[in-house]
Order: C-alpha cells, then sequence, then structure tokens
C-alpha cells in the first residue's frame, strides 16, 4: 500500500448497506452524520448490493438514479490482491471462532481492514471480526 493511499484514507468512515440505505431513507440521524464527514466511503461490495436493492425494487427506475447519484459523490475504491488476504484471514478466523457471517460482510469488512477505515453500521455480525474499527449508527 501507498503512502499517499494511507494518509488520504486511514481513518476515513465507510457506510456498510444498512447504513448507506438508512441514508438513502432520509434517517435524519443518519444523514447528519453521513453530511459531517469530508468524505462518504463505500467498501465496493456495498456498492453493488445498493445498485442490486434499487433494480430488485419495485420502484427500479427511481431508485437506480437515486442511488447512482449517492454512490458518484462517494469514495469507491477498487478491490486487489491485498483484499484477498484480508478476506481469506478473516473467513478464516471467523470459521475457526465458529462465528461465520455473510460473505458480502467479510469482503466489507477485509476492505475496511486494509485501507484503516473505520465501519459505520447497525449490524451486529461485523463485531466478530478481529481488528475491525467499527461505530455504531
Amino acid at each position: 500500500m501507498n503512502l499517499e493511499k494511507l494518509t488520504i484514507m486511514n481513518g476515513e468512515i465507510a457506510l456498510d448497506t444498512s447504513v448507506a440505505i438508512r441514508y438513502l431513507n432520509g434517517d435524519r440521524v443518519v444523514v447528519e452524520k453521513v453530511l459531517a464527514l469530508p468524505t462518504v466511503v463505500l467498501p465496493l461490495t456495498v456498492v453493488g448490493e445498493l445498485l442490486f436493492g434499487a433494480e430488485n425494487s419495485g420502484r427500479a427506475r427511481q431508485n437506480i438514479d437515486r442511488y447512482l447519484q449517492f454512490i458518484d459523490g462517494c469514495l469507491v475504491v477498487p478491490m486487489g490482491r491485498e483484499t484477498a488476504a484480508y478476506y481469506f484471514r478473516t473467513r478464516l478466523s471467523l470459521k475457526r471462532k465458529g462465528r461465520p457471517i455473510p460473505g458480502n460482510y467479510i469482503w466489507s469488512a477485509a476492505q475496511c481492514l486494509e485501507n484503516g477505515w473505520i465501519l459505520a453500521t447497525d449490524d451486529t455480525d461485523f463485531t466478530y471480526v478481529d481488528g475491525l474499527a467499527i461505530e455504531h449508527w
């Protein structure tokens, strides 16, 4: 990982899917917190989940435009080999603890661990991930 990436992104808050949806649905508390962030970070898996949810909804045309506008205003970082290494170590650790969590959660956690992001979530599954910094929103 290069130094520029560390100084720009370490300590940033990333949103998980549930928090991003609460923002998109106008949850006042989440909207205030998101608008106060200097940068809104979305793990790549969250982008995929948001787009799936928008297209799969009963109001796909409305939602996809709104979701894409939100995503375009966020920092979305590609995943690479290092993310995969964090993924396998995290998944293996969870398996050994007997605490499996959904696969997309592991990818999101891996990307947060790799980049030093704090994950804003209201999902308790992430508490089982060793070393993951979490804020409960």
